[in-house]
C-alpha cells in the first residue's frame, strides 16, 4: 500500500524543507557567534551582533551596567537546545559557551 499525500503533499514537503534549512542555519549561527565572540572580545551593541539574524536573544543587556550580565542567543527551532551564552562585564566577554544537545 502506497503512502499518499494528496494535493497538500507538495506544501508539506516544502514546509519540512524550509524548517530543516532554518534549523541548520540557526544551529550554525549559534556556534559561529560563540566562536566570533570568545573571551576577551569587546562588545558594544548586543542587540545588533553580527550573525544573530537567525537567533533569538534571551535576557536583556544594558551597557550602562558594569556588573556581569548574561545574554543567551537561542536557536528557536531547536526549542533552545542549541544556544550561545555570553557573559559580558564592562563591555567585554568574560565567558562564552556554546550549548548543543
Amino acid at each position: 500500500m502506497a503512502f499518499r499525500l494528496g494535493k497538500a503533499g507538495p506544501l508539506v514537503i516544502v514546509g519540512i524543507a524550509i524548517y530543516i534549512v532554518v534549523n541548520v542555519a540557526q544551529t550554525r549561527a549559534a556556534a559561529s557567534l560563540c566562536d566570533r565572540y570568545s573571551v576577551g572580545t569587546p562588545i558594544k551593541d548586543v542587540e545588533n551582533l553580527e550573525g544573530t539574524f537567525f537567533l533569538t536573544p534571551m535576557g536583556h543587556y544594558d551597557p550602562n551596567i558594569p556588573a556581569a550580565q548574561k545574554v543567551i542567543f537561542c536557536a528557536a527551532t531547536t526549542m533552545c537546545d542549541v544556544s550561545c551564552s555570553l557573559q559580558i562585564e564592562n563591555g567585554v566577554v568574560k565567558k562564552s559557551e556554546h550549548h548543543s544537545l
